[in-house]
């Protein structure tokens, strides 16, 4: 629920209330969660939309990039490790809609892309490949006033793995 609330958030300001409709949940719930993620820095107070009835809120952050390293805390490691495995069902489950729901005729069947390669590179190279990649998609991550007309919402991901056993 809390990495969904910071996918909503990114789009824009918001309540607890218009979150929780968003998801299907009790705004109790979503202030709840959202206070949680104020605490630990996540989410703040939207200085633009203050006073009135409700609280709205808004990321700290524009994007959040999660790495982690071998001299990590436990903890930590084990809510890195649940957020891969959120990720990876998420994408699972966007593959599941996409194929159970395209039309043979829609543009977007010619515009969807899936694919993988195996490539060789430095760990500098996939830095730097991957941080191409994360600011090509940043730019496409745009507020609904700044969306084309036609744009739709478009469920991107992006692998870098290093093969187990192959420093050919």
């Amino acid at each position: 629920m809390r990495l969904r609330l910071l996918e909503l958030l990114r789009e824009g300001p918001s309540t607890a209330t218009q979150l929780a409709r968003r998801l299907g949940e009790s705004s109790g719930s979503t202030s709840y969660h959202l206070r949680v993620l104020a605490k630990h820095g996540l989410v703040e107070d939207d200085e633009g939309h203050p006073g009135g009835r409700e609280r709205w809120w808004r990321r700290t952050e524009r994007m959040m990039l999660v790495k982690s390293s071998p001299a990590d805390e436990p903890e930590f490691e084990a809510a890195v490790a649940k957020l891969r495995e959120v990720f990876l069902e998420r994408d699972e489950r966007a593959l599941n809609a996409f194929f159970a729901s395209r039309p043979a005729d829609d543009p977007w069947e010619a515009a969807a892309f899936i694919g993988g390669w195996t490539i060789y590179a430095t760990p500098e190279e996939v830095e730097q490949l991957s941080g191409s990649l994360l600011e090509t998609i940043d730019r496409l991550r745009r507020a609904p006033e700044d969306r084309p007309p036609g744009a739709r919402r478009v469920y991107v991901t992006w692998r870098a793995l290093p093969q187990p056993g192959d420093d050919a």
